[in-house]
């Protein structure tokens, strides 16, 4: 590590603590730190983040779960820099939020493993305010519920195979052969039942996979969906079943549920 490094590292200590402290300007530190953020509008987006950050911890903080000791780190000083290099380059408000939460993250969480954090701070680098409340609506669901419409068609598959075996029982009866009808009766009222549960608990949700959840027109929403599969973020079920065709219905993938969790909750 150069000696430049070393030093951007103990700035951000040092700022942190200062901040924590309640110190309201850190000019100086940015100078260091972020040395390509030489623009007048860049220093402005930073120091109106460090000011707002300094306020946000004091409103969301408990003291028996806020740990100082955390700004230590090297690896802490590491994210640090990333999320004070990222705010310098946005000005997206919703970009601005996240970071405030993942750096809060570091005070109040068990320490992430700083690749995870790193990958958290570039995928909120890399997707827009729509993508991520896209991301979010997948995530308030349950990859077992996001399944239910495959699971639906399934079982009316499933349904439709066990009505025409029925008839043949029924037929066989007819004929004077020993058959089980009730059993097959039994075994329809179950899917039938299976089917309404998850079809009505479908109408009770929101639905990510429709554009309309979004007021946006299905060529826009499909792709700001491939855009956020081709982050790793959603997967079309297509791929995992013959039952729909693509485009149709898709799930969160665990990158993407896990950074939604983390900057979230």
């Amino acid at each position: 590590m150069t000696k430049k490094n070393e030093i951007s590292k103990e700035y951000a200590s040092s700022a942190l603590k200062g901040l924590i402290g309640g110190i309201p300007y850190v000019g100086t530190f940015i100078n260091e730190i972020v040395f390509e953020a030489r623009t007048r509008l860049k220093q402005e987006r930073i120091n109106r983040f460090i000011h707002e950050f300094s306020n946000y911890l004091q409103l969301n903080s408990k003291e028996k779960l806020v740990d100082l000791g955390k700004i230590k780190k090297d690896d802490f000083s590491d994210i640090f820099e990333q999320i004070i290099i990222s705010v310098s380059k946005t000005s997206a408000e919703h970009k601005i939020e996240i970071f405030k939460k993942i750096l809060f993250n570091q005070f109040t969480k068990d320490f992430e493993n700083i690749d995870n954090v790193s990958r958290y701070i570039s995928i909120t680098n890399s997707i827009s305010e729509l993508q991520f409340k896209i991301l979010s609506e997948f995530a308030k669901l349950s990859d077992r519920v996001l399944k239910y419409k495959t699971q639906i068609l399934e079982k009316e598959k499933l349904l439709a195979e066990t009505y025409q075996t029925l008839q043949k029982e029924i037929q066989l009866s007819k004929l004077g052969y020993k058959t089980d009808i009730t059993l097959f009766e039994k075994r329809i009222k179950h899917i039938k039942t299976a089917i309404s549960s998850k079809k009505k608990a479908l109408r009770d949700l929101v639905n990510p996979n429709l554009a309309k959840t979004y007021n946006l027109k299905d060529t826009v929403f499909l792709v700001e969906i491939h855009d956020l599969i081709s982050k790793g973020l959603l997967y079309d079920l297509a791929l995992t079943t013959d039952m729909i065709n693509v485009n149709e219905n898709f799930g969160i993938t665990k990158l993407g549920r896990d950074y939604i969790n983390y900057v979230k909750k």
